[in-house]
């Protein structure tokens, strides 16, 4: 477990790490980070477990799509990966810009029209509409911070600008191979 720091003292640590890390990216000729999720659907249940890196994120459907609940939807995962996006880029231009922030909180909702993604009613969408986020900051910040904090989230974010800004998706479908 790290260690516990307030607020202005996390933003402070993560000042000179982002710094340090501008620093090594400006000398060096780096690449893009790759990304990549992986998910093998757990035979029998559904479940979808999602490997990123060292991590795993369970993902499941509710009862009335055969799941069990056992995790967010897609669609939900999609609003968490935002909102945590929002977060994170909201700390680093607060940190950048030397603003102290006591408390931060981000709020995303939206809906999804299941008639659309079960193919029920033509009419209906199926991607997730209404996308909305609400920040909340707390502390002694200025309403000019959170003005310009919230403007350089909007061309920082890079979720949020995923979703804008869309980039384009190639896919393909292959068979797998066969397990003794």
């Amino acid at each position: 477990m790290p260690p516990t720091w307030t607020m202005p003292e996390y933003l402070e640590r993560k000042k000179a790490l982002v710094d340090a890390y501008r620093a090594q990216l400006r000398q060096a000729d780096t690449p893009p980070a790759p990304l990549r999720a992986v998910v093998t659907v757990a035979a029998g249940t559904g479940v979808r477990p999602i490997r990123m890196r060292e991590h795993t994120v369970i993902t499941d459907a509710g009862a009335a799509l055969g799941g069990y609940g056992l995790g967010p939807t897609a669609p939900e995962l999609l609003l968490g990966a935002l909102a945590s996006c929002l977060v994170h880029s909201a700390l680093v231009i607060a940190a950048d810009r030397g603003v102290v922030i006591e408390q931060l909180e981000v709020e995303v909702s939206g809906q999804i029209d299941y008639r659309g993604t079960l193919a029920v009613a033509a009419e209906a969408t199926v991607p997730p509409t209404d996308l909305a986020y609400t920040l909340r900051f707390g502390g002694e910040i200025t309403e000019g911070d959170i003005a310009a904090i919230e403007a350089d989230i909007a061309r920082l974010c890079p979720v949020l600008l995923a979703l804008t800004q869309p980039t384009a998706v190639t896919g393909r479908a292959e068979r797998m191979a066969s397990h003794p």
